[in-house]
């Protein structure tokens, strides 16, 4: 759900400044004429906007986890909102998370909601999770909003943490890979090419990598650097909109990886919408939320169109699988659980559905990557030993 920040004037003539959670700027202004306040400025943050760079403020999944669960053991143990945010605050060791939840603390302590409170940290906390908690102050369940909230980022945090892992090994086999041909043409090459005669009476293939050697050993500093830069403009860039929007693209249409991709992204979306959907909240805003969570540039395209649907009246269903991003499989138990009147409970149970099916899928593409890499890497190394090889074979024919 999109947060607008505004600064307005009270019914007192003072200025105040806060944030609205609204689907739209019609709610945004329904809201602020409840509370009796005119604003000077309003902005929108969308969550996932964040501009060329990350919000730093941000906490990782795993603290947002720690705390999420923290919280609700001691809500359930009937401990008070404001004794469960000191508890907290004072166990903490992190500099930032003590910071942020001790001004936490003092606004829920002058009066503020916890869902407000946690809103004005500057984005240490997601939309999803302020969302979350401002249901759960409506319904009077925080204590089991706040289980699933830990659930929700325990599960995000595995399903993370397992595609990285299994992307170590590609990306150490692409910097073995460099490091192999880039020594091979500072160090190797050069000895080898000393033994032949005139390079013009060398094959095409050892010219080219003579020629390779001789630039490696003159501007291995340039090259060197050049690496750096790339990693560092990547670094740099690979949040911005134009770099996210490529890599997401690549990420669902590639072939073979698309499909693989769509298997994590359905147990993501149906795990997500189910802890929104079940916590009260109306199709509309639980689809919004979950989007957010997506991360997906393409998706978040898509789903504009399956919002305006239902708005109209359609299913869940059927605008889903007009998007053509998801499995026929989530599509269809999705429309039981529609027909039946038990979305919720068909979510959870396909959201478990998917969340084997996600390890199987991460470890197909590990397994797919592997080979790959492989076959790159000897290429570029067989070149190479083909290279040195033929003026060898050719002086032995000479020689016969």
């Amino acid at each position: 759900m999109p947060k607008y920040k505004y600064t307005a004037v009270n019914a007192d003539g003072k200025n105040v400044k806060d944030t609205i959670f609204a689907t739209n700027m019609a709610e945004f202004n329904a809201v602020l004429k409840q509370k009796g306040e005119y604003a000077l400025s309003v902005k929108e943050i969308v969550e996932g906007d964040t501009g060329s760079h990350a919000n730093a403020n941000a906490l990782k999944m795993k603290d947002l986890a720690i705390l999420c669960k923290q919280f609700a053991t001691m809500l359930g143990a009937g401990i008070t909102i404001v004794k469960s945010l000191d508890v907290l605050y004072q166990q903490q060791e992190k500099e930032k998370i003590k910071g942020i939840l001790l001004k936490v603390y003092e606004q829920v302590q002058v009066g503020k909601s916890l869902s407000k409170a946690l809103a004005s940290t500057d984005g240490a906390f997601p939309n999803f999770m302020v969302s979350m908690i401002e249901a759960g102050e409506m319904s009077g369940s925080i204590d089991k909003i706040m289980e699933r909230l830990a659930e929700h980022y325990e599960k995000q945090m595995k399903l993370k943490n397992k595609v990285s892992s299994a992307m170590v090994y590609p990306i150490l086999l692409i910097i073995i890979g460099f490091l192999v041909v880039f020594g091979l043409f500072l160090f190797v090459i050069p000895n080898l090419m000393g033994m032949f005669g005139d390079p013009e009476d060398l094959p095409a293939l050892t010219r080219f990598l003579m020629n390779a050697s001789n630039f490696t050993q003159q501007y291995w500093y340039l090259i060197i650097g050049f690496v750096i830069v790339v990693v560092i403009v990547f670094g740099v860039f690979k949040n911005t909109k134009m770099v996210k929007n490529i890599f997401d693209r690549l990420c669902l249409f590639t072939p073979a990886v698309g499909k693989l991709y769509a298997i994590v992204m359905s147990a993501n979306f149906c795990r997500t919408m189910y802890s929104v959907f079940s916590s009260g909240m109306s199709l509309i805003t639980s689809l919004e939320l979950t989007t957010n969570v997506l991360n997906n540039s393409v998706v978040t395209e898509k789903m504009s169109g399956v919002l305006d649907e239902i708005r109209s009246g359609g299913s869940l269903s059927n605008a889903l699988h007009k998007t053509e991003l998801f499995p026929q499989m989530m599509v269809t138990m999705i429309n039981v659980g529609e027909e039946t009147g038990a979305l919720d409970d068909i979510l959870s149970k396909t959201a478990d559905f998917y969340d084997v099916e996600s390890d199987d899928a991460i470890q197909k593409l590990v397994s797919m990557l592997e080979p790959i890499m492989i076959v790159i890497l000897g290429g570029l190394v067989g070149t190479v030993i083909i290279g040195v090889m033929l003026p060898v074979f050719g002086m032995y024919e000479n020689v016969a």
